[in-house]
């Protein structure tokens, strides 16, 4: 296998960086692929090429090679096809050689590599294609992003350019690295203002920048997973926070229960005595979704059942229990 990604190492290092066009061995090698198959005897038989597209993944058979053509281009190689065995291609023969560089999963991927992976992790989580090429017809006939979509590709279309010409590193890279810094050393947020001001300093590049660390907050915020902020009782008794199930208890002052207080008198005016940190799931679960990388994981448990064997939690008593309670709910695969 590994000699097979050594030579289709291309099939998986499709743009340059910020997507600003196909790498010509990208080209060369879509070409090569599509004159080949072209030419197999179960691509004859067939009356087509099996599209290895990253939407298609061979499951549709194209009679013009110009529709694979544009699918690859697009979208890219389904993971993992390094042996083109829908194409009629077997492990002994080989065609196609490139220079080898990273493979599609990631492993051992250089700079340049990490930032397209951002990009293309990025824009597929939010459901919107960062195309360099707007003349590209979507053959799938899907819709076209709404509103909110709309708003964080201008988003991304603005944080993801490089930093300057040739660099790996965009505004919004720049900022997802210093915090992931200034989580994992416990860093403080002066100490990642410095670390900003020194940047600064050394480059004369400064527009794409982040100044502070309040401006990479802000922008990294802007992805829209955000973090909620809920005052408690100091002895854990509720939540003063406001739900569609009726609860009122946001005004509460006091605990209900133990009649805490909610909040202590300092110099700067009363703050809460606890708070805890909420992330909101809707989000995040709706990005899972929404990414062809992890959706398919996200209906494994309904689609890969062995009678007798635990593999998920799906195959449990309490989740089998929970299915018998609520029958419709169980009927959809995506009922995580």
């Amino acid at each position: 296998m590994e000699y097979y990604q050594h030579y289709c190492s291309w099939m998986y290092d499709r743009t340059f960086p910020g997507r600003r066009g196909l790498k010509p061995h990208f080209v060369e090698g879509v070409h090569g692929f599509i004159s080949w198959a072209w030419g197999q005897e179960v691509c004859q038989n067939e009356g087509g090429i099996r599209c290895p597209c990253l939407k298609c993944a061979c499951r549709y058979i194209k009679t013009d090679p110009n529709e694979v053509k544009k699918h690859l281009e697009k979208v890219g190689f389904m993971p993992d096809y390094w042996v083109w065995i829908y194409n009629g291609k077997q492990f002994q023969n080989f065609g196609v050689g490139v220079n080898a560089q990273a493979s599609s999963s990631g492993i051992n991927a250089d700079d340049n590599e990490q930032f397209n992976m951002m990009n293309n992790m990025v824009a597929d989580a939010l459901g919107v294609e960062l195309s360099y090429n707007d003349d590209v017809e979507d053959e799938q006939g899907e819709e076209p992003p709404n509103e909110q979509a709309q708003r964080f590709y201008q988003l991304l279309s603005e944080c993801n350019v490089p930093l300057f010409e040739g660099c790996t590193q965009s505004k919004l890279s720049m900022c997802v690295r210093l915090l992931a810094h200034k989580v994992n050393y416990g860093v403080a947020d002066k100490g990642v203002d410095e670390i900003t001001e020194m940047l600064l300093d050394v480059t004369p590049f400064k527009d794409n920048l982040p100044k502070t660390y309040y401006d990479t907050e802000r922008l990294v915020m802007k992805l829209g997973l955000k973090v909620d902020k809920i005052d408690c009782c100091i002895n854990g008794c509720m939540l003063f926070y406001d739900n569609e199930f009726g609860k009122n208890d946001g005004a509460l002052v006091e605990c209900k229960f133990c009649e805490s207080p909610r909040y202590r008198l300092t110099k700067s005016g009363r703050i809460p005595n606890k708070t805890m940190f909420y992330l909101p799931i809707i989000p995040r679960l709706q990005r899972l979704f929404a990414s062809m990388k992890t959706a398919s994981h996200m209906t494994w448990h309904h689609s890969n059942k062995i009678p007798g064997v635990m593999r998920h939690p799906s195959n449990g008593e309490a989740w089998k229990h929970f299915d018998e309670e609520y029958p419709d709910f169980a009927a959809d695969p995506r009922n995580v």
